[in-house]
């Protein structure tokens, strides 16, 4: 068995799909790759596939992820071709990409959502938790945000998925807010050398 990384984009229409719709669109998306697909068992078997945490309706997002499990390798180019003409206008597979067996699930690396904010007061990156060990709400992040520019937020993307905040800052060294959640408040990230 393997495990495949799919990055996909959610943009204009799409990203007014719920979480479940967006989960029905992927995995209908794998049935018709035409790749051999692993199987919950039980009465109801399901593609075995795990999601990126939720996005909140509305937020569009430049690189999301799932995982899925086929019996061998396919020919990755021809299933994100496949994939891309089963899925609706805005949900696009940007990469595939077979993850060696050291490589952690998606479920545990998938700590930090990185959101690019845009609006009056210019364009900012946000930072915060998505993982459910002290993840914050965007809206509570964003409402924050906007009381310390004074200014409202037009649009919301959410630019990528992260282990860990120095990983962010690697790509992103130019000033990134982060989201505290205990406290409701926003500091700008540095480099910690831990995660």
């Amino acid at each position: 068995m393997k495990r495949i990384l799919v990055k996909y984009y959610k943009k204009g229409d799409a990203a007014y799909l719920s979480h479940r719709e967006t989960m029905r669109a992927m995995e209908r998306a794998l049935r018709r790759s035409g790749a051999d697909l692993v199987y919950t068992s039980g009465f109801h078997p399901r593609v075995k596939v795990s999601f990126a945490p939720a996005l909140p309706l509305g937020v569009s997002a430049e690189a999301e992820y799932l995982e899925v499990a086929v019996e061998r390798e396919p020919d990755l180019a021809d299933m994100t071709r496949r994939m891309n003409e089963a899925l609706p206008e805005g949900l696009r597979v940007v990469s595939l990409q077979v993850l060696p067996d050291y490589m952690p699930k998606l479920s545990r690396w998938a700590r930090y959502g990185l959101y690019r904010v845009e609006g009056a007061g210019g364009s900012f990156h946000l930072c915060l938790r998505i993982d459910g060990e002290g993840g914050g709400r965007l809206r509570d992040a964003l409402q924050k945000l906007e009381d310390r520019f004074g200014a409202g937020v037009d649009a919301v993307t959410r630019v990528g998925i992260y282990a860990s905040r120095d990983e962010i800052l690697e790509e992103y060294p130019d000033k990134v807010y982060f989201y505290h959640t205990e406290n409701g408040e926003l500091e700008i990230m540095e480099e910690s050398g831990a995660g």
